[in-house]
């Protein structure tokens, strides 16, 4: 005989049923979880109990019992505003006592409060909200595992702006330690997409390590967002699956294994020309680089060649405006606006190309 393990209760289950419970004991129910409900609650019946009590006892009018319950549960001290029986005297000590446990009470829940980690994550989420919406011309890392870790680190070594999206809240927390804007949520979400500043974005990588994912990402980001200026690459475990992520909307498609087998293969056959590349095409702490610069329309290389342009680093490839591709250019190649090159040099000497490439 097969025993039936108890389901789950939701949150909603939680709560009493109409039918079961009197108005006054669902009232207690709902005091009780919001304790600050429960403190405006003491504070409000306390200056009706003393307001009435004070009318009641002694014959005052309603703005002389209620002034007089003011002065005596804030403790201010000001005087009786009429002389008092014994009675009325006896109901103050009853009030005065009330009033200090009340206040004690409240300044509880409102330390308890304001310490609570759902109040400083509260602070901290609308701080972080702020910070995304500022952010333009960023690229959104969808997935932070080791791929997108090493990608965002990457990018910010390059003065880009990323933003991360993740569903683990420890992965965004740790995220945050390490500098990186992120947002918790499912990338394939329409909200977390535009929370994450889809239509300001000019790239976006779907990097989680389920393929449908990705695919279901790529979809909701072109529909959001259709420009072709924004430029998705994704990341594909199974072959048969780039096909579809390219369908879907992805400009490129990386496989991981397969550019690791590459890897290992270059390193087998030409280690030489491998340790040449890795010293060019790092980002780390090697001096020669890889750049790609578009000239601008105020840019002073405008109707230039490279022979006049004079630059120090070498261009090893120029794409013209309308062309397919990049070819590979001469002295006489003539740069116009538009234009894309690349170009290999030093940190100094690429830094000064690409002041020249934007007009600075």
């Amino acid at each position: 005989m097969k025993i039936p393990f108890p389901k789950k209760s939701s949150p909603k289950q939680v709560q009493p049923p109409p039918s079961l419970f009197s108005e006054r004991q669902r009232l207690a129910y709902r005091v009780s979880r919001r304790p600050l409900l429960a403190v405006v609650i003491l504070l409000v019946g306390l200056v009706l109990f003393g307001t009435v009590g004070y009318m009641f006892i002694e014959n005052w009018d309603a703005l002389d019992a209620l002034y007089m319950t003011t002065i005596t549960i804030s403790t201010i001290g000001y005087g009786e505003v009429r002389p008092m029986s014994t009675a009325g005297r006896l109901f103050t000590i009853v009030l005065i006592i009330t009033g200090v446990v009340t206040a004690s009470y409240a300044l509880t829940v409102g330390v308890e409060l304001l310490t609570s980690e759902r109040f400083l994550g509260e602070i901290r989420n609308r701080r972080r909200s702020r910070t995304l919406q500022k952010i333009r011309d960023h690229c959104i890392i969808c997935g932070f595992g080791r791929m997108g870790s090493s990608l965002a680190a990457e990018m910010q070594a390059r003065g880009a702006s990323v933003i991360a999206v993740d569903t683990d809240p420890d992965v965004v927390d740790y995220c945050h330690m390490l500098g990186v804007p992120a947002l918790q949520g499912n990338a394939s979400d329409n909200r977390v997409l535009q929370q994450a500043g889809i239509e300001r974005a000019t790239s976006l990588v779907a990097a989680t390590r389920s393929d449908a994912e990705n695919v279901f990402i790529i979809l909701t980001a072109r529909s959001i967002n259709p420009d072709p200026g924004l430029q998705i690459i994704s990341r594909a475990n199974a072959e048969n699956s780039a096909e579809k992520m390219k369908k879907a909307g992805a400009d490129s498609v990386i496989s991981p294994y397969a550019i690791a087998g590459q890897r290992i293969a270059h390193l087998l056959i030409h280690p030489g020309v491998t340790s040449f590349l890795d010293g060019v095409l790092e980002f780390g702490d090697q001096q020669m680089r890889l750049e790609e610069f578009i000239i601008s329309p105020d840019s002073p290389l405008v109707g230039k060649t490279l022979l006049e342009a004079r630059l120090k680093a070498v261009v090893l490839a120029v794409n013209h405006p309308g062309q397919s591709g990049f070819a590979r250019p001469n002295a006489g190649t003539q740069l116009n606006a538009g234009t894309a090159i690349i170009a290999m040099g030093l940190d100094e000497d690429l830094a000064e190309v690409s002041q020249l490439a934007k007009g600075v």
